[in-house]
């Protein structure tokens, strides 16, 4: 039976059962088991439900777990649909203590991921075990402050049936994902709301005042707040595998919720019927009823963030004082060399560091740098002199007289829509010895006798872009031996892991210059638009920053 049929048979009937073969009524030669169902045509009501109100503040039961009494919303976590019955199934009874509600994990042997907490030294947080518990147990009062269903009703919902004998990992799944909604909100808040309804209860008791309360339940059956796709999360985390750990990231967890809401809804026909915004600008505005974008879908991923935790193991920054000696290094080495193609894949990294330093660049974006802007606009500052006195905002004019070389990206920079040219002028030499120019000028040299006047400025003798790998591992060789020979890196640090071209250098000016360099990505511009700096062949604008660009390299 197809779960769709399936589905279709328990919305028809009143009552179900199963009659497996082999059964006094059913022999076993014929194989299947027998579906039964009974339709009461003239009842007003579902069978197990009532006309009556269900009033969720005095629902009593017996723990699902400990079969102990559960007397009021205080002191447990009912099911929504408790005292009824969807798709034709027997009503919904369950009820727990908060402390019997308990992550499924240990008793199905599925190890949900939980960011072990560590002081420096690697010594367990004291107060880890209390963070478990929290991760690990309901709250009681949940099901007043969110439309808490239990297993078995999402297991109705989700596939069409009860849960049946090889369901345990998806029920624990779905435990997981309640739990995870109940850690996105703060357990004293529960609390606080819990009480203050009750206070609200009897205070209409004593006035005599009709209960202004929305029942619990029955919730629709049907999934509305995006449980199928919190459960394809939770299966998501078990079963891939991380970088940094054995386990994925949140930051990509949430991916999967991205390519469920902005690539399968919304490209659905519910999803594109909801396509029209409210505002367009900055942002947009729709009313969506895409499952995920629930209420209860953001306070799951807030427990699901909070449980996992997030573990990165970005570039470090590299000391200026390093660069210096690793720059001192690459010359020296180079010029050492009988191998003259070997000598000028050293000066190519040479420059590469320096202009991705100097202009605080990723890695990625260093690789942008133009061969013939380089060419262009080589002999621009070249003679140029620091005045005695140099004002903090300097004109165009005090501007052009500087020491300073001017970097040419031609390609698409993050957070930017288009390919564009981008220049930035930085200063000729760091005040801490970086010799820019020398650098660019000793690139733009081997570009030329290798017969090259256009392209990427870091690429092959045939022009071919470099390989990001191999300077990384010029990068990590000379960090070694710095590392070995100086007191300038730690012992404790691990360099292959700790270092890298794509965002070490960039990390380096924001260190030293607290991100101001960086400003020349986001020069706003009037009316509103995207800030950018795009200068297509416009050298004044490459003035006008020079009070930013100039000074902040300079500063290195």
């Amino acid at each position: 039976m197809t779960p769709r049929w399936r589905r279709l048979f328990w919305k028809v009937v009143d009552f179900s059962c199963e009659i497996p073969a082999g059964s006094p009524q059913w022999p076993s030669n014929m194989y299947e088991p027998l579906w039964l169902g009974i339709v009461l045509p003239f009842t007003h009501h579902m069978p197990g439900n009532s006309n009556e109100p269900h009033s969720f503040w005095d629902w009593k039961g017996k723990c699902a777990k400990c079969s102990g009494p559960v007397e009021a919303m205080e002191e447990g976590i009912f099911c929504a649909n408790f005292g009824h019955s969807i798709l034709g199934f027997p009503k919904c009874n369950r009820v727990w203590h908060a402390k019997c509600y308990e992550c499924l994990g240990k008793k199905t042997g599925i190890d949900f991921p939980i960011k072990e907490m560590e002081d420096e030294q690697g010594n367990p947080w004291y107060k880890q075990a209390e963070r478990e518990k929290r991760i690990n147990y309901g709250i009681a009062g949940a099901h007043v402050v969110m439309p808490f269903q239990c297993e078995c009703c999402w297991m109705q919902v989700l596939e069409g049936r009860a849960p049946k004998v090889g369901d345990e990992l998806l029920v624990a799944c779905i435990m997981r994902v309640n739990l995870d909604a109940m850690t996105g909100q703060s357990k004293d808040t529960i609390k606080q709301h819990v009480n203050r309804m009750r206070r609200v209860l009897n205070f209409n008791k004593r006035y005599g005042k009709t209960l202004s309360f929305a029942p619990r339940g029955p919730l629709p059956a049907e999934d509305m707040v995006g449980m199928g796709t919190a459960v394809d999360m939770i299966i998501y985390s078990l079963e891939a595998v991380g970088r940094n750990d054995p386990y994925v990231q949140f930051s990509t967890l949430r991916q999967v919720r991205s390519s469920a809401t902005k690539k399968n809804y919304d490209s659905s026909p519910q999803g594109v019927m909801e396509g029209t915004c409210f505002s367009r600008g900055t942002s947009k505005v729709r009313i969506s009823e895409c499952p995920t974008q629930s209420e209860f879908f953001g306070v799951f991923l807030n427990g699901l963030e909070y449980r996992m935790g997030v573990t990165s193991k970005a570039n470090l920054p590299v000391s200026i004082r390093v660069i210096v000696e690793l720059l001192k290094r690459v010359k020296s080495d180079a010029a050492s060399m009988e191998d003259e193609a070997e000598a000028d894949q050293l000066h190519k990294f040479g420059a590469f560091v320096a202009v991705c330093t100097a202009g605080s660049l990723r890695g990625g974006e260093g690789f942008l740098t133009d061969l013939s802007g380089l060419i262009s606009n080589i002999n621009r500052g070249r003679n140029g002199v620091i005045p005695t006195r140099l004002k903090d905002d300097f004109d165009e004019d005090v501007a052009e007289r500087l020491p300073h070389v001017v970097i040419t990206l031609l390609g698409r920079v993050k957070s930017e829509t288009n390919e564009d040219t981008h220049q930035l002028a930085v200063a000729s030499t760091t005040r801490s010895g970086i010799e820019v120019r020398w650098w660019i000028e000793k690139l733009v040299q081997i570009c030329r006798s290798e017969g090259r006047r256009s392209g990427p400025a870091f690429a092959t003798p045939g022009g071919k872009l470099a390989s990001s790998s191999e300077f990384n591992a010029m990068l990590h060789k000379y960090l070694e031996e710095i590392q070995a020979q100086t007191t300038l890196i730690e012992d404790k640090i691990v360099v292959r892991e700790s270092f890298g071209i794509s965002r070490s250098f960039r990390k380096t000016a924001e260190a030293k210059v607290q991100d101001k360099m960086n400003r020349w990505r986001s020069i706003e511009n009037a009316d509103g638009k995207k800030p950018r700096f795009v200068m297509r062949d416009l050298y004044a604008g490459v003035l006008a920053q020079m009070p930013i660009t100039w000074r902040y390299s300079y500063a290195l």
